[in-house]
């Protein structure tokens, strides 16, 4: 009875059962996902890569520390994907195959191989990018991993057939020659890595990395087959993307290839033929009409362009030869880029006999070189740094021979960093540009002024023999001094308020301000040893 009673007065709620609300039901585990999926492990990591789903880590482990989690929405999202039936047909396809092989009926093998299934990725690349502009701000990981593959050799063991890296080789020519075209090239930097580029599409900064032209070892402990996922669908942005950009410039693509030219396998930049789009003459009249770019617009950029600093003409009227040690590709892409001209491969008296011939780039040393007054003979290095300096360096350092000055960085900036190196106010002065002033340099500067003003007044004061003038200086120097005062003081005040303010925080901001200054203090001390390596290499010199 007293049960009863307590059961009716106390109305308990519903027992809820584990894993059925809360962060348990918003992630599902790999394994799960695979069965759900009704998926092989090989073609749910293929489909995750392809449609840009990535595992997730809960606030808690619920099942453990080694286990994967994924949000169960992608896992649906998946789920009504139409390249998990294309897998499965793939699948049953080979099944029949195989059967077909072992039975010896070659007649309905060749048939089966000759009626394979293929699927496309094109749906993928709308779903994932519905506007051009972020296809554009995603081409950085495209473009360094398509170079890479593009400097591979073929290798039957890790499944990379020679016919995937030409494919790489011509995608990536192609985005370079859109590059050359468009003027769109920014900044070149050499370093240990490779070569690193950055070119401006659409007010958006690309930056990608191309190995050198060495032969490239691959390794076994790396998982080539995930990489090779990432190239499928990489391959298919940057075809879409190139497509965009060429059509932009009414230029037709793909560009031909001139079979004619030598190294046309390798997809030299003089191999492509550019050609417009066959328009008619109706849709070409009315298109100029619609696009007729004014005058004032076309002053506008070039007003931009100057602004920017970038001088897209710098090697106008200017012709290099490239010598077969130097890294050609890399040069002929920089140099076509800032409108100059190319030549590699010619007899010794064509090259001898051509006039027009104004730079030699070239690596060997002087005694193997026969130099010839009218040309400049100089090492690579100066194109990438005439580039980046946005004018022509003097050539003297960069002779054959000679010890090359420092590669700067031009993704580095000095005012930010609170160190600007040797060189750069070597080249700064070049161009006719004011030091950079770092912010203790100007409140160094304002004291010293103070201080120097004062004491100059004060010797001024005791040498005139006037009155009159010994009263002004006196005045100004009590005006100087007021402000002196005035400007300590409120230094002082500041300094009360900052040590309030850090009394008043919680512990959570005084952790994370401590940190900022620490790394503050980091960044100073590494700005001194900089600037005491190079006090070093002065007294060496």
């Amino acid at each position: 009875y007293q049960r009863r009673v307590h059961g009716e007065n106390c109305r308990m709620g519903k027992k809820i059962k584990k894993g059925t609300k809360g962060t348990a039901t918003q992630y599902i585990s790999r394994a799960k996902a695979i069965r759900k999926l009704q998926l092989s492990l090989k073609d749910f990591r293929r489909i995750c890569i392809l449609k840009g789903v990535y595992p997730r880590e809960p606030k808690k482990n619920l099942k453990g520390l080694k286990t994967t989690y994924y949000h169960v929405k992608d896992i649906n999202f998946l789920a009504h994907d139409q390249l998990i039936s294309r897998f499965r047909d793939i699948k049953a396809h080979l099944k029949k195959y195989k059967k077909a092989l072992a039975r010896g009926n070659t007649d309905k093998a060749n048939k089966l191989k000759e009626h394979k299934p293929t699927y496309t990725l094109t749906h993928l690349i709308r779903e994932r990018y519905p506007t051009f502009l972020d296809a554009i701000r995603d081409l950085d990981d495209p473009l360094c991993l398509i170079n890479l593959f593009a400097s591979f050799q073929a290798h039957h063991d890790h499944n990379v057939p020679a016919e995937r890296i030409q494919k790489c080789i011509k995608l990536s020519r192609e985005f370079n020659m859109f590059v050359i075209k468009a003027k769109a090239l920014r900044k070149v930097f050499l370093s240990i890595k490779g070569i690193y580029y950055q070119c401006e599409i659409l007010g958006q900064q690309v930056t990608w990395i191309t190995p050198y032209q060495f032969v490239q070892s691959m390794p076994y402990d790396v998982d080539y087959k995930i990489m090779l996922t990432f190239l499928e669908f990489y391959e298919v942005l940057l075809r879409f993307a190139n497509y965009k950009l060429y059509s932009s410039l009414n230029l037709a693509y793909p560009p031909k290839v001139d079979p004619v030219l030598e190294h046309s396998e390798f997809y030299t930049y003089s191999s492509f033929i550019l050609e417009e789009k066959k328009n008619t003459a109706e849709e070409t009249q009315a298109k100029d009409q619609k696009y007729a770019i004014s005058e004032e617009f076309t002053k506008e950029t070039e007003q931009l362009y100057k602004a920017s600093g970038c001088n897209v003409n710098l090697f106008k009227n200017l012709v290099f030869y490239l010598s077969r040690e130097t890294p050609r590709i890399s040069l002929e892409f920089v140099i076509l880029s800032f409108s100059g001209r190319v030549i590699y491969d010619i007899d010794d008296q064509d090259f001898y006999n051509d006039a027009s011939i104004t730079h030699v780039i070239t690596d060997r040393e002087p005694k193997h070189i026969k130099f010839l007054s009218n040309r400049e003979y100089i090492q690579p290095q100066w194109v990438f740094d005439c580039v980046n300096n946005n004018f022509l360096v003097p050539v003297k350092e960069y002779a054959p021979g000679k010890i090359l000055p420092p590669h700067l960085s031009p993704f580095v900036d000095n005012k930010k960093e609170g160190y600007v190196p040797e060189r750069q106010k070597k080249l700064n002065e070049l161009k006719g540009e004011e030091e950079i002033v770092m912010d203790d340099d100007l409140e160094a500067q304002l004291v010293n002024d103070v201080v120097g003003n004062g004491t100059n007044h004060n010797e001024n004061a005791d040498e005139e023999e006037d009155e009159d003038d010994v009263e002004e200086v006196q005045e100004e120097f009590d005006i100087e001094k007021e402000h002196k005062n005035k400007e300590e003081k409120k230094m002082r005040e500041l300094i009360e308020n900052k040590k309030l303010a850090r009394s008043m925080l919680t512990k959570k901001r005084r952790r994370i301000l401590s940190k900022i200054l620490f790394a503050k203090e980091k960044k100073r001390k590494e700005i001194e040893k900089l600037k005491q390596k190079a006090q070093v290499k002065k007294s060496n010199k």
